[in-house]
């Protein structure tokens, strides 16, 4: 047998995995134990190889056929491995059919061109497969590589069904090319398909970076908006807050005043009237007015559920912040945490923890909570939302993340010990 005819039947065998491995590498991989993920790909991979037989030489109704199927093992092997939403599984599929057509009918140009200079079989061999294997490399580190956010495609109904349209396209094409066009002696002939099939998957790749677009706008949007609505509550908060101080600082004075003419009489009912009013007492001086206003506002939320909130924190270390980053930062950060421990049945672990300290020329931000159980977590490392109705969920700690990358800093989460830590890591400002 011919080295580019043995080729031809190994790239048969196993170009469709080799695409379908461009596409899945950059995808964040799903939490499935590997034997079984192995062990369903095996059978995928059998599944194949049967197939081929099976329908190898059934004309047009074959090629379909084949179409079909390959695309339904491709897609199964695609959530075996990645965790994505169905829809960006079914989207990993078209791009691995569309790459694996493209570099089949590659393929076939690289062979005919071999056999019409009658290389000898080393050459020959290279000239079919090197530029096949140098366009999926770079198909690889280029497309595939940049078209996920986050390590996951965010694909909507419209462009699944703009892709779907397109991959029927390329196969079309292929199936002509395979029943007809393949058959003529012109190289014209031959070239023309593989022009056209190109053209397709660059429609499809720019319809793909147009929604990718129009999503990063949506969500950036979205964050802006956040942050507006969270430096109108940050004033309000410090209105409030102000208030509150004025009000309960005065009540403090009227209450010893009362308990001067009444004496021990009254002792017991001023004495628990006292205590309602020790919010004053209470308000956290950290050295960050910022920072006092969110513990403070927080702090009634957290006595309300009876949860315990403890901070250690050098407020001076976040000076050089803006105010309202700041209060979104800490504002979402313990409303994640609250919404956390408001679900515990043990009230006595029901506390959170923040901690604002120096460390090795960096500022770092820790808020620590128990957790009932191990939330989820989403492609972008971020706890998936639990909760339910109508508007925008998820986006508290986007938000976070999107003010500390501002400051060049990191945001890190994680479940250990059956404690939720939030960390941030910030450049100290010299």
């Amino acid at each position: 047998m011919h080295p580019v005819e043995l080729f031809c039947i190994i790239w048969r065998l196993a170009g469709l995995w080799l695409a379908a491995l461009v596409f899945l590498l950059p995808l964040r991989r799903r939490s499935l134990p590997v034997w079984q993920a192995a062990a369903g790909t095996a059978v995928c991979i059998a599944l194949r190889v049967l197939l081929l037989q099976v329908t190898l030489g059934g004309g047009a109704a074959g090629l379909w056929v084949c179409y079909l199927a390959s695309y339904l093992l491709v897609t199964t092997v695609t959530a075996l491995w990645t965790d994505q939403a169905p829809t960006g599984t079914l989207y990993c599929g078209v791009w691995a059919l569309v790459l694996y057509y493209l570099g089949d009918s590659l393929l076939l140009i690289c062979r005919r061109a071999a056999e019409f200079w009658q290389l000898a079989p080393a050459p020959a061999l290279a000239a079919a497969a090197l530029p096949v294997l140098i366009f999926y490399l770079v198909v690889g580190c280029t497309l595939a590589r940049f078209m996920p956010v986050n390590h996951q495609y965010q694909i909507g109904p419209r462009e699944t069904a703009s892709a779907f349209v397109l991959l029927a396209l390329i196969l079309l094409l292929a199936q002509l090319s395979h029943t007809h066009w393949y058959q003529e002696d012109d190289w014209a002939v031959w070239v023309f398909p593989l022009l056209i099939e190109v053209y397709c998957a660059t429609l499809l790749y720019l319809q793909h970076e147009l929604f990718k677009k129009s999503y990063l706008s949506q969500d950036l949007a979205m964050l802006n908006q956040l942050w507006a609505q969270q430096k109108s509550q940050y004033a309000l908060a410090k209105r409030n807050i102000a208030l509150i101080n004025r009000k309960c600082h005065e009540l403090k004075h009227q209450i010893r005043a009362m308990h001067a003419m009444f004496g021990e009489e009254k002792a017991d009912y001023l004495d628990e009237l006292e205590q309602s009013v020790r919010i004053y007492d209470a308000i956290a001086k950290t050295g960050n007015e910022v920072l006092d206003t969110v513990l403070t506002e927080k702090s009634l939320v957290c006595e309300a559920s009876q949860i315990q909130c403890h901070c250690v924190a050098d407020g001076q270390l976040l000076d050089f912040m803006d105010p309202v980053d700041l209060y979104a930062i800490f504002a979402n950060a313990l409303d994640n945490a609250i919404e956390h421990v408001r679900c515990i049945q043990d009230k006595e672990r029901r506390i959170i923890d923040v901690l604002v300290y120096a460390e090795n020329k960096l500022l770092a931000i820790q808020v620590s909570n128990p957790v009932q159980s191990a939330p989820r977590f989403g492609a972008d490392g971020l706890p998936v939302s639990t909760k339910s109705g109508d508007g925008p969920h998820g986006y508290g700690l986007k938000s976070v993340r999107h003010a500390v990358q501002k400051y060049g800093g990191f945001l890190t989460v994680k479940v250990e010990d059956g404690c939720f830590h939030l960390r941030i890591l910030l450049p100290v400002k010299s």
